[in-house]
């Protein structure tokens, strides 16, 4: 294993003194511990601290770091390089363990609760640490928190982090603290703070009356968002709002793409990011976006193999929009989103916050840090945006509770009256007028201009040598290496009557006493590679 390197980034005040409160309580022979911060205040680098600090004290031999989703395994990767830690994100339950060339590995929740044993048999072999990222999702399905709790009960140490402290369900999170049925943060470090500290953007929700008119079965109905109807109606509502041959939402759009341009003045590089209903609806978007704009957005669904790799390049580029279903709701990491369209039916506080908290995240070098993320004036979503800034602890069997924090419209999912939902046609809509609402933070909020110049800090970042790269890539590189090598090999050994037998080469490399390749270390990759070459 390589040696750990100098942790050489500068920490916020916040993650400092998180940080000493995360060794205060390991000292005492604690292992949990949860931390609550608002979405881009700086969760991972203070995660990372901490196991930066543990792996150089030799109080622990291995990292794992557990995420919501497949994508954010290589942005919780690319950041450990960064930190000086190298961690595998292509690691497979099939391979039992890393190799020696990392010091742990990032896995999803799901891949844990497949099979808990083998990360169980994992953390008994090696003192381990480990990181649950946004455990809030361990409530997604009661099968992922027992089998957590049964693969990592024996860790060393354990860190919990969220943004959102608060679940669908009403079972416990585990290695979560409760008192009186309610869960208890070690550290919480909110929005209205991080605006204080320079920490996080502003943001304004620009939101757009509208009168609507749609059809169910035979009877047509008529409704402003000022209207008091019923849930079923509000639903429709909101739908006909959202329907992309309406005029709600070219008006909606033209004024965002209109507020994208005016930042984009400024900082040419800002995006925009449209949130849709699903994949039928983010591509009538990207028709619309595309008239309005002149430009066709990127559009990323959950179920597209190069999602991941569109929005990573959207991050590093310059283009306009991104049109996403769900996939940018949570933990995604794009600095440059500045507007936003809440162009979704979804009415939970918990997609709402999240969705919001990509638009947060502070530029360097940027005074100027304003988000806008227009809405449609739901009464729902329109007191989501009034109490962004409140932090919100997660009860344990509070139904009224629960019911106002989950008010999903009931057009995502199949009710009752499944035929009354499948006779719904939008027929017009439009966009009447607009109120900016601001959030609430006291007169002290306006800092005086020259007191700005006092929060544009430059943190100091860590210069890579142009030959060095993550360990994943260097493997990702030489497996690809190996296989165009494999292929020539396997055809210089063809037989006789044509037919070439592709495993071959990697069968006879099994012989020699090599491993499997997905067992092996870049030092023996590299031998493989070279014995490969020599075969040609």
């Amino acid at each position: 294993m390589k040696s750990i390197r100098p942790w050489e980034s500068k920490l916020r005040a916040w993650q400092l003194d998180a940080a000493r409160k995360v060794k205060e309580k390991y000292d005492r022979g604690e292992k949990d511990f949860l931390c609550v911060a608002t979405p881009g205040a700086g969760k991972t680098i203070f995660a990372l601290r901490v196991a930066h600090y543990l792996l150089s004290r030799q109080m622990i031999e291995r990292v794992v770091i557990i995420c919501p989703t497949e994508h954010l395994k290589k942005q919780w990767a690319e950041n450990a390089y960064a930190a000086g830690i190298d961690i595998d994100p292509e690691f497979e339950n099939s391979k039992g363990k890393e190799t020696n060339d990392f010091f742990g590995a990032v896995l999803t929740y799901a891949q844990v609760g497949r099979e808990p044993k083998v990360h169980k048999r994992n953390c008994d072999r090696k003192k381990t640490f480990v990181v649950f990222d946004e455990i809030h999702h361990l409530g997604e399905e009661l099968s992922w928190g027992e089998s957590i709790r049964k693969a990592f009960e024996n860790s060393a140490y354990r860190l919990a982090i969220s943004g959102t402290p608060f679940r669908r369900d009403n079972n416990p999170i585990p290695f979560v603290n409760y008192v009186n049925s309610q869960s208890v943060a070690d550290f919480v470090y909110g929005y209205t703070e991080a605006l204080f500290d320079k920490v996080c953007r502003p943001v304004f929700f620009p939101a757009y009356q509208g009168e609507m008119e749609w059809r169910v079965k035979d009877k047509i109905y008529k409704a402003t968002f000022s209207d008091n109807i019923d849930r079923s109606h509000a639903s429709e509502r909101l739908r006909t709002a959202l329907d992309a041959d309406g005029k709600w939402l070219r008006t909606v759009l033209t004024d965002a793409e209109k507020k994208l341009s005016e930042i984009r003045n400024r900082r040419p590089e800002a995006g925009g990011l449209l949130i849709a209903i699903d994949q039928k609806h983010a591509r009538l978007c990207s028709k619309l976006l595309h008239e309005i704009t002149g430009r066709k957005p990127a559009v990323v669904v959950s179920d597209d193999p190069k999602a991941s790799k569109k929005i990573k390049e959207f991050s590093n580029s310059s283009e306009r929009w991104l049109i996403a279903v769900k996939m940018v709701s949570e933990g995604v990491d794009i600095p440059r989103l500045c507007v936003g369209v809440y162009a979704t039916n979804i009415k939970s506080e918990l997609f709402f916050r999240q969705a919001v908290g990509r638009f947060v995240r502070q530029q360097k070098n940027y005074l100027d840090q304003d988000a806008y993320i227009y809405i449609p004036k739901d009464i729902v979503l329109v007191d989501f945006a009034k109490e962004i800034e409140v932090e919100r602890d997660h009860y344990i069997n509070k139904k009224d509770y629960l019911q106002n924090m989950i008010s999903t419209d009931s057009l995502l999912k199949p009710t009752k009256n499944e035929e009354h939902e499948s006779t719904f046609e939008a027929i017009n809509s439009v966009a009447t007028g607009k109120v900016q609402l601001e959030l609430d933070f006291g007169k002290e909020f306006s800092l005086p201009d020259n007191l700005n110049k006092k929060f544009n800090r430059k943190e100091k970042v860590i210069q890579k040598k142009p030959e060095e790269i993550p360990v994943y890539l260097q493997i990702e590189k030489l497996k690809g290496d190996i296989k165009v090598i494999a292929r020539d090999v396997a055809i210089k050994t063809k037989e006789e009557s044509g037919w070439i037998d592709w495993n071959l080469p990697h069968k006879k490399w099994i012989k020699l006493g090599g491993k499997p390749i997905e067992q092996e270390t870049i030092k023996e990759l590299l031998k493989r590679k070279t014995w490969l070459l020599e075969q040609l």
